[in-house]
């Protein structure tokens, strides 16, 4: 299989987290690709002597220890220091801690994870148990693409591992022996994979002298290991690195990639999980639209028919009049108002408490987030980002006034039966409808002079000449005239009606998502997952 160039990760990464982290990781690369000296990193759990080794390192080669360079069973070690070890660059690295989920340790295995993609051979570090909690982060360590002998083994601290050296040599070497073949196993090494075994203090000699000198440790040299530590480190300063920086380049870079995989994938569940919710808040949309433009509908045609039965009983009536005009329409009309504002109100309380448990609901506070990110307006600033819960709280707050007229909602049946309660329903109506119940009543005196006009000419008409024909005639006239009449009182009480549709119609559409703002998220969310894929490809 191909490896990926480093350009194809660089690609990906500018597409998650844009050209600046790109230039930023880098610039760090090329710091360390600038490197000359070969670049060994010590990369264990803490307490498996990785500055112990160092300390020995430094001390044995008559350098001064930097203050940084630390020894005890703690957490010593919080960022990745490094020294000149003859001839090579050795890091030190905080230690490792897979199972810690406290700060610090997150923190140190972290920076300590950091250094994988930045160093020519890694050597990793063991206790005599050899690796138990890290082990499977070795495993995955180890697959990340070294070239040969780009990893070293480190079994420091050997003389706690239940042999004195000192006074069984020969069982220390195969203690040692045992224990090299028992990593191999475990890890899966080749068997020319190089395994150190080591003794860089023996006994805690030097662990706590503030200047150490290089006799503390000689009655351990001819077994402590340490010996062929240095020598494989002179043996490495002079070797050709260019295998080891292409290997680490493709390290570097793929590390970069993989680590922003589960940004991602957590970017790819939220949107998912906000394209359910705007689906949701897009049918209750559609469906409260719905119900107003039916109820818009049903309006009309009930108007109609209820004022033309009116006008029609009041102009055949024995007594045509502008009372008895008057007592028949409006009548109709301020119960038509009423039953509407109460169809509106009804629908306005189903909004409202739609959209209230849709806000408590566990996917909300996610798709708000998620919505600020991917399906605001492009042309919005940072302060205009549309944020759903205040104009939720800020629509319940509209219509509170609404509301409370659930009560006259459900009593809207019995008004006809009850004329008390009707009375006191509509002054109540009249109250908060004001002028718009006004204007109905005044439609109905506007169709009076038709309708006197045409009753009149019916009459006389009927008096002078009895014939039937004639009468059909007539009659058909008056019932077209009335009918205009009556097209023009329902054209006006539904454009009386229109602002209160044409507000609930805004408040429906302000606090849900459209269409439009479902497939934005939609296609955020495949995007995300095409990202996701071709993330995991880079990294295979």
């Amino acid at each position: 299989m191909t490896t990926p160039s480093a350009a194809k990760y660089q690609a990906w990464i500018e597409a998650v987290a844009g050209d600046v982290e790109v230039s930023r990781l880098a610039s760090d690369w090329s710091q360390f690709a600038a490197e000359q000296r070969p670049v060994l990193t010590l990369f264990g759990a803490f307490d498996t002597g990785k500055s112990s080794i160092l300390r020995r390192l430094l001390v044995d080669e008559g350098q001064p220890l930097p203050e940084w360079l630390t020894i005890s069973a703690r957490h010593e070690t919080f960022a990745d220091n490094e020294a000149t070890v003859n001839g090579c660059l050795v890091r030190d690295t905080p230690g490792l801690s897979p199972e810690g989920l406290d700060p610090r340790s997150l923190s140190n295995s972290n920076v300590a994870r950091s250094t994988l993609g930045r160093t020519d051979v890694l050597l990793v570090t063991l206790n005599p148990q050899l690796s138990t909690g890290e082990h499977p982060e070795l495993v995955d360590v180890l697959s990340r693409g070294w070239p040969k002998d780009g990893v070293w083994f480190l079994i420091s601290r050997a003389d706690e591992g239940g042999i004195d050296p000192t006074l069984d040599p020969e069982g220390f070497e195969a203690w040692s022996t045992r224990k090299r073949e028992e990593l191999k196993k475990s890890l899966k090494l080749s068997g020319s994979a190089r395994v150190f075994v080591l003794v860089p203090d023996f006994s805690g000699l030097g662990a706590y002298e503030p200047e150490p000198t290089p006799t503390i440790w000689d009655l351990s040299r001819d077994w402590d290991g340490m010996a062929e530590l240095r020598a494989a480190l002179e043996e490495f300063s002079t070797q050709d690195l260019t295998v080891y920086r292409d290997a680490a380049e493709q390290r570097f870079w793929k590390q970069a990639v993989s680590s922003r995989i589960g940004d991602v994938q957590t970017t790819l569940d939220d949107l998912r999980v906000s394209a359910e919710v705007a689906d949701v808040s897009r049918q209750r949309r559609e469906g409260f639209l719905n119900q107003i433009d039916q109820l818009a509908s049903a309006a009309e045609v009930s108007l109609a028919g209820a004022v033309d039965d009116a006008i029609q009983r009041a102009a055949a009536g024995p007594q045509v009049d502008a009372d008895s005009i008057h007592d028949a329409v409006d009548p109709v009309l301020e119960e038509w108002w009423q039953r509407q504002q109460a169809g509106l109100a009804r629908i306005r309380q189903e909004a409202i408490q739609g959209l209230e448990q849709q806000r408590e609901g566990q996917g909300w506070a996610r798709f708000e987030s998620v919505y600020r990110r991917f399906a605001s307006p492009e042309d919005a600033s940072t302060e205009e980002v549309r944020n759903f819960v205040p104009k939720v709280e800020a629509l319940s707050k509209k219509v509170t006034a609404a509301l409370l007229g659930v009560d006259r909602v459900l009593k809207s049946n019995q008004a006809i039966k009850n004329p008390k309660k009707s009375a006191d329903l509509l002054d109540v109506t009249k109250q908060q409808s004001g002028s718009k119940l006004g204007l109905a009543a005044g439609i109905a005196d506007a169709a009076l002079p038709v309708v006197l006009e045409l009753a009149s000419i019916f009459e006389e008409k009927v008096q002078a000449n009895r014939d039937r024909a004639l009468r059909r005639e007539y009659r058909e006239k008056v019932r077209a005239a009335v009918k205009k009449v009556v097209d023009d009182v329902a054209d006006e009480a539904m454009w009386s009606l229109e602002p209160d549709i044409d507000a609930l119609r805004q408040e429906v559409t302000d606090q849900t998502i459209d269409e439009a703002e479902l497939k934005r998220i939609e296609t955020a969310a495949r995007e995300t997952k095409k990202l996701l894929e071709r993330g995991k490809k880079l990294i295979l």
